[in-house]
């Protein structure tokens, strides 16, 4: 398995063996709820959460995803996360956590590793309060090598309650919506069109 988290040092050092033993514990049930979870995931895309990416390549095949993490108001609060990555898609050895530094501070970031017929999970766990009341996250972030076609898509998500473990709800990631910059030559183009309708309109 694959353990990379973004936790305070001082916590580590005062619990090291409790906080092992709660990460080995989130690690094993978040495998054993995904496969309970399965008929589920194939059959609803109702979620607590609206979670959306953006993809920025890094160069040849390497790639990094953006989350932004929307609470859905009237739904429960968000305490926990598993963004999922399909080692066939995802090379599971590459996946690096880049997130921005202000949420460690917040939110505990794990990677799960895959195992038979189980992917590779980013668990995201609120330390201090949930994301609640229609509140908005971003700064999540994750770098990797991309195996598929094309470019890296939509992924499956779970919300998940801490103390029981049971899933609140699921969906997949949605693409943001991005509006192009203009083009300089178009910008151009259309300042020596408009001048000619200027210069016509003024001489009439």
């Amino acid at each position: 398995m694959i353990f990379q988290r973004g936790t305070d040092s001082a916590l580590v050092l005062q619990v090291p063996i409790l906080h092992e033993e709660i990460m080995t514990k989130r690690s094993v049930l978040a495998a054993v709820r995904f496969f309970l979870l399965l008929p589920f995931l194939a059959a609803t895309q109702v979620s607590a959460a609206l979670i959306t990416y953006t993809t920025q390549s890094l160069g040849g095949a390497s790639y990094r995803h953006q989350y932004t993490i929307t609470h859905q108001i009237g739904e429960d609060p968000i305490h926990l996360i598993d963004i999922e990555f399909d080692p066939s898609l995802y090379l599971e050895s590459s996946l690096t956590i880049v997130s921005d530094p202000v949420l460690t501070a917040d939110w505990d970031q794990l990677l799960i590793g895959s195992q038979a017929g189980l992917p590779a999970l980013l668990d995201l766990f609120a330390l201090v309060a949930p994301l609640s009341d229609g509140a908005t996250l971003s700064g999540f972030a994750i770098e990797f090598e991309w195996l598929g076609a094309g470019l890296p898509g939509s992924q499956a998500f779970q919300i998940v309650n801490p103390d029981t473990f049971d899933t609140v709800s699921a969906g997949r990631t949605a693409g943001a919506v991005q509006v192009p910059e203009p083009a300089p030559l178009l910008l151009a183009v259309t300042g020596l069109a408009l001048a000619r309708i200027f210069r016509s309109r003024t001489s009439t």
